[in-house]
């Protein structure tokens, strides 16, 4: 999924790509739906990378789902002289504090890790009452967050244009709506709704102060039940052991339990389903902050989310691997739904980027949330914003200049070294690339 989903965005920019795989229903899909070259065979060996065109290439992405092939592969990329390595490595023991080998060290320019970034995140949602996705930007500085709209919200039923006066204190924006499960970039004219899921930029400093807007208090989260014993809820649960009073976890593996049980220390784990409601009862999940559905069977997760939703769980968030479901997960009542093909994707994309991107937070249908720095040879320098040619699916969050936040006052003039954070529909990508000066290059076959 992750090695499609990129295929078709970079083939979509107009990057010449070439696809290998195993697997000759894959290959035969991506052959028909895409404009690429598609190889059937072994990553691992060197003919058939040469013949996927690996001597010409500048950049190798590997993301199967073994480690080992990854690591093999950016190997034999190195061989070739390919200048740019990435891979997707699962096992937390290539990326945790405790690893033996540098990523450098085993021919990996970059190593993507999508289980440590699901605990980076979801440790960022626990912290933040009522959020439902997280990122942040300009190191730390600049949150992008993403929060349900509940009929108690005081800016339930405002416009945007009526909260900018508001928003332009607060140090806060709105830059996108997900209403009946599509995004939309809001215009001045446009108004919060009831239901409606909103992604605000704001200030690190004046979260404090949005979260009353939306009728969300600072909570401590007390008792957290997790369900699924895998190397990341693993080391997730071994995060929040220091700070969770009451914490649990459900694995129906006894092997797998027991592997868990050594690992932690505070945690109680116990060996039995996800919908087991006299388990349910017994760990008082009417009491429950938290459920957080982990597995690697999406099905599960989501059965074992509502089940515990009914028993009374506050909140619930489910890892769902299947792109098909991210539309319905939330009109059933699932509260977060953490997706690791994004998440992995958007790891990756940042380092794609042309020009100056710093970094690239995948959305919902494509939709990105990009990081780019004003070069000082970039043709907007010394033009206000409202000069700019700015196309109608992006938007502004925030501009940091010299580490302070600014709105996008139309007013202000641009210059070097200014960050902008943008979120972007994908037929604007290309316009602000174009726009920030920088030039696409097409790497043919040779």
């Amino acid at each position: 999924m992750v090695g499609s989903n990129l295929a078709e965005e970079l083939s979509r920019e107009g990057h010449d790509i070439s696809i290998v795989d195993r697997d000759p229903k894959r290959i035969s899909a991506i052959a028909d739906s895409l404009d690429v070259l598609t190889v059937r065979g072994n990553a691992c060996l060197p003919s058939v990378l040469i013949q996927a065109g690996i001597k010409s290439m500048e950049m190798v992405i590997a993301v199967t789902e073994r480690d080992e092939v990854n690591m093999m592969v950016c190997f034999l990329a190195s061989k070739f002289n390919v200048a740019n390595r990435f891979a997707r490595l699962k096992n937390m023991e290539f990326s945790t504090a405790t690893q033996v080998f540098p990523p450098s060290e085993l021919f990996i320019d970059q190593a993507i890790n999508p289980g440590e970034i699901i605990i980076t995140t979801v440790l960022k949602i626990l912290k933040t009452p009522g959020v439902v996705n997280a990122a942040e930007f300009a190191d730390g500085e600049i949150l992008l967050r993403e929060f349900d709209v509940p009929e108690t919200a005081p800016l339930a039923g405002k416009s945007i244009e009526a909260l900018s006066g508001v928003s332009a204190m607060d140090s806060f924006l709105v830059v996108a709506i997900v209403r009946d499960g599509k995004l939309m970039i809001p215009k001045f004219e446009d108004t919060i709704m009831v239901g409606d899921k909103i992604y605000t930029v704001v200030d690190k400093e004046f979260l404090p102060f949005l979260l009353p807007m939306l009728n969300k208090t600072v909570d401590e989260i007390q008792k957290i039940v997790i369900f699924g014993a895998t190397p990341v809820s693993a080391h997730l649960a071994q995060a929040l052991e220091s700070t969770t009073k009451d914490l649990s976890l459900i694995e129906p593996s006894l092997e797998k339990a027991n592997k868990a049980a050594e690992m932690l220390s505070r945690c109680v784990v116990h060996n039995g389903s996800g919908t087991d409601m006299k388990l349910f009862n017994e760990i008082g999940m009417a009491d429950a902050d938290f459920f957080l559905a982990l597995s690697d069977d999406d099905e599960a997760n989501i059965l074992s989310a509502l089940l515990a939703k009914k028993k009374g769980a506050s909140r619930t968030l489910v890892i769902s691997h299947a792109r098909d479901y991210l539309p319905i997960l939330d009109s059933i009542g699932i509260d977060v739904t953490i997706n690791p093909r994004l998440i992995t994707v958007s790891a990756i994309l940042k380092n794609l980027r042309k020009g100056q991107v710093i970094s690239v937070f995948k959305l919902m249908e494509d939709a990105e949330v990009m990081e780019i720095l004003v070069d000082s040879d970039s043709s907007i320098i010394g033009q206000s914003i409202t000069k700019l040619k700015f196309p109608d699916k992006a938007k502004i969050g925030a501009i940091v200049r010299q580490g302070e936040m600014r709105l996008p006052d139309q007013d202000l003039v641009i210059e070097a070294g200014d960050t902008f954070i943008l979120v972007v529909l994908p037929d604007a990508i290309d316009k602000i690339e174009k726009l920030f000066g920088r030039k696409r290059r097409f790497l043919p076959f040779r």
